[in-house]
């Protein structure tokens, strides 16, 4: 992570360093250096010098420690040339210090980007598992796994204009990607009929987000995931399930969603109906909004170009071409 990164958390932290080093500097540029208990508050405030470069450490990693440090180390020399001209043994004991600023910020930069690093590959097998699981889970039901992650880009590419931050868009992503994980508790007899199910057999289908959220909320780093699985079937007018949530009482991650799924049903082949082109799946989707999608999702629908939509299509096309008439109707009927 680079010290100057376009994270609005990130520029607080950035704001916070600088405001904390012109404190520190002006405090020890214009407390004066006598009588001797001034001298010994510049003693205190020289070791406030060794902050600066720790935090960067801690945010920005080796590189904001770099950058802090040597903008510490001028100030620091220029106040040990300006008011110790002639005593060398106060400048030396100085020089002593400013080598101690850049271990103090180099180690501690070093070991950060280390554990950053570790934590990166954690996250990147982390999601290699959750692309394996949702992989069986859509090729269950006679789907490729490039369907869910087709959802997953789509809801992100709404989520980015929506301008959600970089921890929700995580959240996001992973919901979307994880949206049908529940189907794992539907009897197969019931996923895969090829006839239209009972009104029974709908009572279990509609059952999946509950169980998707039963599953994902027993794991830590998925529990906000497990609200966005939760409610991805309920809709902006209180007609969705399975808790007949209504309007902004739906997670965020889920109404994006809503709009996501629909647009994937619709434009990509099916055993029950053929693809629509963009203008026809746009028509659809701005009729129902106000009842199944949230109207603010749908304006952000109007703003992305068509090429945008058409591109992660095109990333994500199915090799597969269907011929078991299973899953008839699941994405009209909201499921």
């Amino acid at each position: 992570m680079g010290i100057y990164p376009g994270i609005n958390g990130d520029r607080v932290k950035i704001t916070a360093l600088v405001f904390l080093m012109v404190l520190i500097f002006l405090l020890h540029f214009f407390i004066p250096t006598e009588p001797h208990y001034y001298h010994r508050l510049h003693i205190i405030l020289r070791k406030l010098y060794y902050l600066p470069p720790v935090l960067a450490a801690a945010w920005f990693g080796t590189r904001g420690a770099v950058y802090t440090t040597s903008i510490i180390s001028a100030v620091f020399v220029s106040h040990a040339i300006y008011y110790w001209p002639g005593n060398y043994i106060e400048q030396a004991n100085q020089m002593g210090e400013l080598a101690s600023f850049w271990l103090v910020g180099l180690v501690p930069g070093y070991l950060f980007d280390r554990q950053r690093s570790l934590m990166e590959s954690l996250a990147r097998a982390n999601e290699e598992t959750l692309l394996a699981l949702v992989s069986a889970l859509d090729m269950r039901e006679k789907n490729t796994r490039l369907h869910s992650q087709r959802v997953r880009d789509y809801t992100l590419l709404l989520a980015n204009r929506y301008g959600v931050s970089e921890q929700e868009r995580r959240i996001i992503g992973i919901g979307a990607l994880l949206h049908d994980v529940g189907k794992i508790a539907v009897p197969d007899h019931i996923l895969l009929k090829s006839s239209e199910l009972t009104a029974e057999e709908w009572v279990d289908m509609r059952r999946h987000p509950i169980e998707g959220y039963k599953l994902l909320k027993r794991i830590e780093f998925l529990k906000d995931t497990a609200e966005i699985v939760y409610a991805h079937h309920e809709h902006y007018d209180g007609s969705g399930y399975p808790r007949g949530l209504k309007g902004n009482e739906i997670p965020l991650g889920a109404r994006l969603f809503m709009v996501a799924d629909v647009y994937d049903a619709i434009t990509s082949e099916r055993p029950y109906h053929s693809p629509v082109v963009y203008d026809e799946a746009a028509e659809e989707i701005f009729s129902k909004s106000g009842s199944q999608f949230d109207p603010a999702v749908v304006d952000i629908f109007r703003t992305i170009d068509r090429k945008s939509w058409l591109a992660i299509a095109d990333r994500y096309q199915d090799p597969i071409e269907y011929s078991d008439k299973g899953i008839q109707q699941l994405y009209y009927e909201g499921l």
